[in-house]
């Protein structure tokens, strides 16, 4: 274990072979860095938590490990790392296998790994990817970027949002700008959009809760596609389904101070429009 004084925010890199990364973020004046063994039995994880550098000067923190020149050996050990560091704090992780949890309040956070989950509770812009993992953010108050193989939640975006899933459904709570959202199997769940909305998926539902003053475009071959409009807004309606039907239940007679365009496509099921 290794502890810097750090009385303001910091920048903080990991960037090992295989191990699982966490960062907590809270009050407090100084870092504190520990790297250890999962197995502390085994030779391999003693030796590669050994082989873990810890530097700090700047500003900036880098925990790291050589790089080797083939990642499916099996011939090198795993690692936990945990690092403690001030609020608001820049975190960025890289790891060949691993997953990641970050608590507390972070700033801009950069995580990658190809197999493993991605966790983090709250951010101020977030850019998270795993080719075979799930990913869960609580808030992020700017931009998220996001990308995984298997459940993505997005609780609340203050800013605009980038979704693409491999294979897994995508909920998002709340996001306040425009939201590109793809998955390549799975539904799509959007509870409020504030701006334009742009989601596709080859195969599931996608439903939104409720639309914003932006413009939506909501396409997939095999599902239901759903829309919710707040009260007084009125939808320009471009709707088409092969083998469904359009059902349009909002008051034709009804006043609304904006209209918002409204674009849906699917081949094999319904799609409705209704009050939110």
């Amino acid at each position: 274990m290794q502890t810097f004084d750090t009385p303001s925010p910091i920048s903080a890199t990991v960037d090992i072979t295989f191990g699982n990364i966490r960062f907590v973020a809270g009050d407090r004046s100084d870092t504190v860095v520990e790297v250890r063994p999962v197995d502390p039995s085994w030779e391999l994880d003693v030796k590669a938590a050994d082989q873990t550098d810890i530097e700090f000067a700047n500003g900036k923190l880098v925990v790291k490990q050589p790089k080797l020149r083939h990642l499916w050996t099996t011939k090198y050990g795993t690692v936990e790392v945990l690092v403690e560091l001030p609020t608001g704090s820049d975190v960025r992780g890289d790891t060949a296998n691993g997953g990641y949890l970050v608590e507390g309040a972070v700033g801009s956070c950069q995580l990658k790994t190809p197999t493993g989950d991605i966790q983090v509770e709250q951010a101020t812009g977030a850019r998270l990817r795993t080719t075979a993992g799930k990913v869960s953010v609580d808030r992020v108050t700017g931009q998220a970027d996001v990308s995984g193989n298997g459940e993505i939640r997005l609780r609340q975006v203050g800013g605009g949002a980038v979704v693409k899933n491999v294979g897994g459904d995508i909920w998002v709570g709340e996001v306040a700008g425009d939201l590109r959202v793809s998955s390549a199997n799975g539904a799509i769940t959007v509870d409020v959009a504030r701006a334009e909305v742009d989601a596709k998926t080859a195969c599931g539902d996608i439903r939104v809760g409720e639309l914003g003053s932006g413009a939506v475009d909501l396409y997939t071959p095999t599902g239901v596609v759903e829309v919710g409009v707040p009260q007084s807004t009125a939808v320009r309606l471009d709707a088409h389904t092969s083998a469904g039907r359009v059902r349009n239940d909002l008051p034709a007679s009804e006043q609304s101070d904006r209209t918002v365009k409204v674009r849906a496509r699917s081949h094999g099921g319904d799609i409705i429009v209704r009050r939110a």
